[in-house]
């Protein structure tokens, strides 16, 4: 019997390839943290820089428009003698303090070998912090009299400037609708001005005595020293009585104008609270006026006392040197801040 064929077996097998997968994508590697923190710390110092360099040159352009007007240098110049002054009390006192302590511990040290009766003179070099700070009082010293002469310097055509203030309330006339206030005003202004007038006239014949331009025999010896005394001491009174007049027109100002809003009249108070453009001006300019009133007011309440204790002779002073710098720091620094924040 003839048997069935079996089928034959396959030998054939599935084939793989050899090409090897393709590799995955590389990612970078992450820099190394130190460089990434300085990457970081060079962007905030150039940043830092960058902050300054606006900064200073912001302010060189207002110090440069507070430079441009003589009130405002003024008011700075006055400012930082008086800073200099009171820092010059401070550091005086401070090296005075040294000294005597120096001195004392020396004789200290010399007191058990000496005898009965004996003194000694000794040369005992400062130590370098003590010649530092000597060196220190006696540059600001002499930085306050050069700040100091030359302010007086630039008022000896002073009187130009009062010249045009005195034409300009003369042509300001007050019409028939003028009230109390500003009749009261007017007369102060006037009063002012001739104060003003006065106290110019003999500052600049002191101060030219005092430099040996006025020559003539009235201001030569004896008797010309005792006239520019009393010319520089007439001089501040006059400037005691125009200070005493300002404060007069400041007092005149606030009785009649106790508030922000007082004084305006029943238009303007609508104006004041309505939220308008007009009203928000209007807001302004009050604003504005009791902002001026308030830094006439504490100047010249530091000037009062600065000006009286100019008045009398020098052993009747009625300020130390540490008061003088303080009140004269204060009414200074008052005008000097009005005057930079008009620069901004």
């Amino acid at each position: 019997m003839a048997s069935e064929p079996h089928p034959s077996a396959s030998t054939t097998t599935p084939s793989h390839s050899t090409t090897p997968p393709p590799d995955p994508p590389s990612t970078p590697s992450p820099p190394p943290r130190h460089a990434s923190l300085l990457s970081k710390l060079r962007t905030l110092v150039l940043r830092y820089i960058l902050y300054l360099s606006h900064r200073a040159d912001r302010t060189l352009v207002r110090l440069s428009a507070l430079l441009s007007s003589p009130t405002s240098t003024d008011a700075l110049l006055g400012t930082t003698s008086y800073t200099l002054s009171l820092l010059h009390a401070v550091l005086s006192r401070v090296l005075s303090t040294r000294l005597t302590h120096l001195a004392t511990s020396l004789a200290e040290k010399a007191t058990p070998v000496l005898l009965p009766g004996e003194a000694f003179v000794a040369t005992v070099p400062a130590p370098p912090s003590t010649l530092r700070l000597a060196n220190t009082v006696a540059a600001t010293k002499a930085l306050t009299a050069v700040i100091d002469d030359y302010r007086i310097f630039v008022r000896l055509w002073g009187l130009a400037g009062v010249y045009v203030w005195a034409r300009g309330v003369w042509t300001a006339s007050l019409g028939k609708e003028a009230g109390t206030k500003e009749r009261w005003v007017r007369r102060v202004v006037w009063a002012q001005i001739a104060s003003i007038v006065l106290f110019q006239v003999l500052e600049n014949g002191a101060y030219l005595a005092s430099k040996g331009v006025l020559t003539s025999a009235a201001w030569s010896g004896e008797d010309g020293a005792k006239r520019e005394v009393r010319w520089w001491m007439w001089s501040s009174r006059f400037w005691a009585a125009y200070v005493a007049l300002e404060l007069a027109r400041l007092a005149i100002l606030r009785s009649y104008n106790t508030s922000l809003s007082a004084g305006a009249t029943a238009e303007e108070k609508d104006l004041l609270g309505d939220g308008e453009k007009e009203g928000k001006l209007l807001r302004e300019v009050r604003q504005r006026e009791d902002w001026l009133w308030w830094r006439d007011l504490v100047s010249n309440l530091g000037y009062m006392p600065m000006t009286l204790h100019w008045s009398v002779e020098e052993g009747r002073s009625v300020l130390s040197d540490w008061g003088v710098s303080l009140l004269g720091a204060v009414a200074g620094g008052a005008l000097l801040v009005d005057a930079w924040r008009q620069t901004a």
